[in-house]
Parts: C-alpha cells; structure tokens; sequence
C-alpha cells in the first residue's frame, strides 16, 4: 500500500462526525436521565414567581441543569452526526434536518437556563421581572418544541430503521410527547407536572438506540476492509 493512500484511509476514519453519533447519543441520554432524577422540586405553593424561586435558590439546580445542558449539547452534536450518514431517504433526511436546527437552539436556551439562578433574587419577593418572562418564554416554547422534535425523530428512526427500531420508537415517542407537554404548561399550571418523570424515557431510548447505532457503524464501513486495503496495495 502507498503512503498516500495509507493517509486517505486515516484520515477518512478521523474526519467523519457521523461515527461519534452513537456515543454521543449515549452519553447525551445517560445526562438527561441524572440531570432530570436530581432536578429540583418546588413546595407546591404559592405562585409560579415563587414556585420558580424555590428551585432557582436549591443548592442541586447546577449540577441538575449542568447535566442537562451536556445532554443538549451531545444531542445536537449527535444529530448533527448522524445527518452526516449516507442512505437516510428524503423523509429522514428531512425530518433529521429540521430537528438538528431545534436540537442547537434548544441548547442555546438551556444555557441560558443553567444560568437563570443569577438572577434569583429578584423574584424574590414574587414580581415577575425580564428573568422570570424569559424563563417562560424559553420553557413554553424552545423546551417543547425540542421534546417534539425528538419525539418526531424517533417515530422516524424506528420505523425506518435508520435510528433504532419500532421498539425505540415507543421510548422516544412517550419520552417526548410527556416532556413538550409538561414544559409548555409548566408556567401555568401544576396540571401536567408528574409527567417530566415520565420524559425520562427520552434518555432510556438516546441510550438504546445510540447502542444500536455503533455496531452499524462498524459493520458498515468505518474503515476500510481487508479486501479492500489487498486491492488498495495490489493496485499501487
């Protein structure tokens, strides 16, 4: 084999995102799970100002949205990869498209999240201030489309295969569906709140289908084959 090709093949096997999907899948749904099982809970009292001001002062509101912005952040880098794989069909493409773009605001906007706890005080006393607004605009809006998005990724996945199987599906589609609805009335009412436990389903089949994307991935040419490399040094 040449040196030149002998460099191709390397540098083809570093230079292709779409093989740290899977993992990043993984890691992104292991986070997701910690970040929302210590998130921090509120009395039950009082109005969604103070309610809000609970969780903003609980010493676990760090390190619980510090994990869920890494879940984010793999997430979109994942999805970003896996957009990179050839043979996803029109649909999936599409679809995989549009829930990357969701997937990078959404981590934009738990950034902001993580942050929030800043402004603590000035909700305080009840009064809802610039902080509290763009909280709610930020949990009924970029948090559920987010949960949408995923759940629509895995419908896709499942049943074409291309991201877990019809088994998955169930997980992300749930995990999805209870996460969009529990951040969109969150503001408003205590109604839907039991249903974020519910969400943690999307880091259950981040998990499972990230799993079942790796072996793909070797099987489907990561690198390059034994016959292949024969005919590479045979040729040159």
């Amino acid at each position: 084999m040449s040196t030149s090709t002998r460099i191709h093949i390397q540098l083809s096997s570093a230079g292709h995102p779409e093989r740290v999907a899977g993992p990043l899948l993984v890691l992104g749904g292991a986070a997701f799970f910690a970040g929302g099982a210590i998130h921090p809970g509120d009395s039950g009292k009082g109005s969604k100002v103070s309610q809000l001001h609970d969780m903003l002062v609980d010493s676990m509101w760090y390190p619980s949205h510090a994990l869920l912005l890494a879940a984010m952040a793999c997430f979109a880098a994942a999805i970003l990869g896996f957009r990179r794989r050839g043979g996803l069909g029109s649909a999936m493409a599409t679809v995989t498209g549009v829930v990357s773009v969701i997937a990078v605001v959404a981590t934009i906007g738990m950034t902001l999240h993580l942050f929030a706890a800043l402004g603590a005080d000035g909700i305080a006393g009840g009064e809802k201030t610039l902080l509290y607004h763009m909280q709610t605009w930020n949990e009924t809006i970029v948090d559920p489309l987010w949960g949408l998005g995923i759940a629509t990724l895995a419908v896709a996945g499942g049943l074409t295969r291309t991201l877990g199987n019809p088994i998955t599906l169930a997980l992300g589609l749930v995990g999805g569906l209870a996460y969009a609805l529990a951040s969109a009335t969150i503001a408003f009412t205590d109604r839907f709140d039991a249903l974020f436990p519910l969400a943690s389903l999307i880091g259950i089949w981040a998990v499972v289908a990230g799993l079942m994307m790796s072996p793909r991935k070797s099987r489907s040419g990561g690198s390059a084959s034994a016959p292949d490399l024969d005919r590479a040094e045979t040729s040159n």
